[in-house]
């Protein structure tokens, strides 16, 4: 039995992998993970039957903690002897990259999720840019979650030319469409929390889910719903996702979004697509990204989205057909996107519709997971 060691930096990422660990199990591979610790990778270890080394990666440059971890993944990689290592994210992909380089294994995979180096500046950008550098070099190949993404890297020279893989038209895992689809029991869960939120029904929601970290956006949002809602009282919004001590929001943005009253901040959950229920509008205001696995969540439940125009969210979103793009950083931008469709439902309406077609059409699990399992199993002997 061929075995496969997969790599992440955080129990977050484990959406990265549901799904795609049964399917490799289901054909025949033993599968690995090395992952941070943390409730929701433990899970899924145990429901899709692979086994967890869990080891506390940190986002930030740790030398001694680094060097450690570094040890630790060359022995487990001695003992697990993998027959294909796959790893992702800047830090843990890094050290796992520089693992098997030092332990001469040979068929070794970088999945570039995104450049964290894009929204660093000055020592950091430079030794974070450096890092990515090695693991694209050291890779064998490079799986690359978006066309966009991988030109990019390209042009800042992170990425040789020719080394980049797009599995279908990108994403790290695809959608499942039943899961990712309304129907009688979603809505009873969706009904709940409007009743939790005391919505009366002719609110318009304003939705994000994701890291609340700096590089997300999230304070370009804050000021665009700041302005919007004194013209639209009836503008709400709703977040879900783990807060990023690495990278943290301002203490009087925290603040607002757990006092203000037209503010629901849901913290981390392992289920959102209740939350998609009763989204209008999906904003993904990035800095940075590898290509918004939320936005085809978000068209799958046929909601528009409207996102940074940057690498990776231009993927995702189709301007015209299933969403917008405004200007990165540009609150004016945002403010007048969201504008057009909150005062237009029927616009709203088409967008969600030709989401779902968008994402049936290109992102399926499926199409990922099969492109993926082909790579694999031409590296087999």
């Amino acid at each position: 039995m061929p075995k496969i060691l997969l790599g992440v930096s955080s129990s977050f990422c484990a959406h990265f992998l549901k799904g795609q660990v049964a399917f490799l199990v289901q054909h025949g591979f033993e599968v690995v993970i090395i992952s941070g610790p943390g409730e929701e990778i433990s899970m899924l270890a145990q429901k899709e039957n692979a086994r967890l080394y869990p080891i506390p990666f940190t986002k930030r440059i740790t030398p001694f903690t680094d060097f450690f971890q570094l040890l630790r993944i060359i022995r487990l990689i001695r003992k697990e002897k993998p027959d294909i290592i796959n790893a992702g994210n800047p830090k843990s992909g890094f050290l796992i990259m520089l693992a098997c380089w030092i332990t001469r294994h040979n068929k070794r995979i970088f999945t570039l999720h995104g450049l964290l180096s894009d929204t660093q500046k000055g020592i950091m950008r430079w030794l974070i840019s450096g890092t990515e550098k090695i693991s694209c070099a050291i890779a064998g190949k490079v799986i690359v979650v978006s066309p966009s993404l991988k030109t990019h890297a390209e042009k800042r020279k992170i990425l040789p030319p020719g080394k980049g893989i797009i599995t279908g038209r990108g994403s790290a895992n695809g959608i499942d469409l039943r899961l990712f689809s309304r129907n009688e029991a979603l809505r009873v869960q969706s009904l709940q929390l409007q009743k939790q939120f005391g919505f009366e029904g002719n609110e318009i929601v304003i939705g994000y889910i994701g890291r609340l970290s700096g590089d997300k956006g999230i304070a370009i949002l804050l000021d665009a719903f700041n302005t919007l809602r004194k013209k639209y009282p009836f503008l709400r919004w709703v977040l879900a996702g783990p807060v990023v001590e690495e990278d943290p929001l301002p203490v009087q943005l925290l603040h607002q979004l757990h006092h203000d009253e037209h503010i629901f901040y849901m913290g981390n959950l392992f289920d959102v697509t209740p939350v998609y229920d009763i989204i209008d509008i999906m904003v993904v205001p990035s800095l940075r990204e590898g290509f918004g696995n939320v936005l085809i969540e978000a068209a799958a439940m046929e909601v528009p989205v409207v996102a940074s125009d940057i690498p990776g969210c231009r993927d995702a979103v189709q301007p015209g057909i299933n969403g917008e793009l405004f200007e990165k950083a540009n609150v004016p931008a945002l403010v007048a996107t969201l504008e057009k469709l909150i005062t237009n439902r029927e616009l709203r309406a088409q967008y969600g519709k030709n989401g779902r077609k968008f994402v049936q059409d290109n992102f399926t699990n499926e199409k990922i997971w099969s492109g993926l399992l082909e790579l694999y199993q031409h590296l087999l002997p």
